[in-house]
């Protein structure tokens, strides 16, 4: 089975290249709060939206992940039955390893059936 918890990886989390990663960083030791702080604006969640090993996902890719419609999925955000971040540019991301953690009923916030049910 996948481990679930990634290691601290801020090329992944960033979405990046090591040097872009440095660079955003200043080349200083960071903590992974801010290393997600800095996501939350500099990561291009386009040019991950098809990739399986994303650390971010967005709601549509959660939707596969989990086997729910988008609609669903956008209801458990604002019910905040799964942890999510908003970008800069107004879209909701997942850590992807929390959604899985999820959907194999490991998650500290599991999605509720009852709630994912309702249209």
């Amino acid at each position: 089975m996948k481990d679930m918890t990634p290691r601290l990886d801020l090329v992944t989390i960033l979405g990046c290249t090591p040097e872009e990663a440095a660079r955003l960083l200043h080349g200083r030791p960071v903590t992974p709060g801010e290393v997600e702080a800095a996501a939350r604006v500099h990561y291009d969640w386009r040019r991950h939206v098809h990739d399986p090993d994303s650390y971010w996902v967005t709601i549509s890719q959660a939707s596969r992940i989990l086997g729910m419609r988008p609609k669903v999925v956008r209801k458990l955000l604002d019910h905040h039955r799964i942890p999510h971040i908003v970008h800069s540019t107004g879209v909701r991301l997942m850590r992807r390893h929390e959604v899985e953690a999820a959907i194999a009923g490991r998650s500290e916030h599991p999605v509720i059936p009852s709630i994912a049910t309702r249209s």
